[in-house]
């Protein structure tokens, strides 16, 4: 083992330029293959991003108007509770095409579950016949800012001043109404409120649903919708858009494994002479076997935990679309395993091509 140390200290030595690029190109795959990640998830799953900046409500209960909010808050592992914003069900139209929606009252814009505005403004108190329209539900009116709707039956009409992504349960004709914002003053006769509980662990939203259920009894709580209803209906319909880009990843990998598998050949190809000097004064097949492994794999380590530490600490810094998409990976559940797995599957897949 000594001589085997002995050897790779001096192969460092004489081969530096070498072994300096082996290790920034194992640090520069790592690190495409951890932003690809992101990046994926990004695409992918924009809902993510929308539930993050948004800090989007865990829970969302539909309850009657003598619900206290503030039993709500004071349950265990709820971190900030939304509302009670008074709600009414009511029909919009605008230029012949209707839908159903839920009218929501809210003076201010909320800081849970908050709308970021993709076109337009806030509700401007100055107007009370003025809205703010959830984007899934003003594409299907075809509806912009400044556009009027009608509510059919009433002689009341609605002034859209602006559209906002949610990461509440998107409208779905004759299943979902639409969400829209209005002033307190545009929901006069309120059938009921809603209340949103942000927790301080989602998973266990079940059982915050249950508490939620017993502080406020069964009978004042018409609806219930979770984070998890919300997040498989919109990856549902991006799933396409997540095979597509997934097959173009895997060919990015299946060209970056084939070029590392190149540069490696090349180099231990080279060391031919090396190899022949090593076994001339005594190593033995498995010992010749084992200095490479030891070399490769220490490079490899190096240039993979510099790649994963980096893009931790930097990557949502990154400007552009390319930082948010880290800033959004970082917030995931899943984030810690994969920037453990990524680093550990690129070194054991050098090291296996070394062998």
């Amino acid at each position: 083992m000594r001589a085997t140390l002995r050897w790779a200290h001096s192969d460092l030595r004489t081969h530096r330029g070498e072994a300096l690029f082996l290790v920034l190109a194992t640090a520069g795959i790592v690190a495409s293959l951890l932003l690809a990640t992101a990046l994926f998830g990004y695409a992918t799953n924009p809902w993510q991003r929308v539930f993050a900046q948004a800090r989007g409500a865990h829970v969302w209960l539909h309850t009657d108007r003598a619900a206290d909010a503030g039993e709500l808050a004071a349950l265990g592992g709820v971190e900030a509770v939304a509302g009670p914003y008074p709600t009414a069900s009511a029909t919009v139209a605008v230029r012949g095409t209707r839908a159903s929606v839920e009218l929501r009252g809210t003076a201010e814009r909320p800081e849970v579950g908050r709308p970021l505005l993709t076109a337009g403004h806030w509700i401007d108190p100055a107007d009370p016949d003025g809205v703010v329209l959830e984007s899934r539900l003003a594409r299907a009116l075809l509806a912009q800012p400044g556009d009027t709707l009608a509510l059919p039956g009433t002689p009341r009409t609605l002034t859209v001043l602006g559209i906002a992504d949610s990461p509440e349960r998107r409208y779905r004709p004759g299943e979902q109404p639409g969400l829209v914002w209005a002033p307190p003053a545009a929901v006069p006769d309120p059938g009921g409120q809603v209340i949103g509980l942000r927790l301080t662990d989602p998973g266990e939203t079940d059982y915050a649903v249950q508490r939620a259920v017993t502080v406020l009894g069964a009978g004042a709580i018409g609806q219930v919708s979770t984070w998890e209803q919300a997040r498989a209906e919109a990856q549902g319909d991006n799933r396409l858009l997540g095979q597509v880009l997934g097959l173009f990843g895997l060919g990015a990998l299946l060209a970056a494994g084939l070029a590392v598998h190149g540069a490696i050949g090349t180099r231990i190809r080279g060391h031919l002479r090396d190899i022949s000097v090593l076994k001339a004064i005594g190593f033995t097949p498995g010992q010749v076997v084992r200095v490479f492994l030891l070399l490769h794999l220490a490079y490899a380590l190096l240039g993979a935990v510099a790649a994963a530490a980096l893009t931790q600490a930097f990557g949502s810094r990154f400007p552009g679309r390319l930082g948010d998409a880290v800033g959004v990976w970082q917030g995931l559940p899943g984030h810690t395993v994969a920037l453990v797995a990524v680093p550990a599957c690129a070194v054991l897949f050098i090291g296996a091509t070394t062998g």
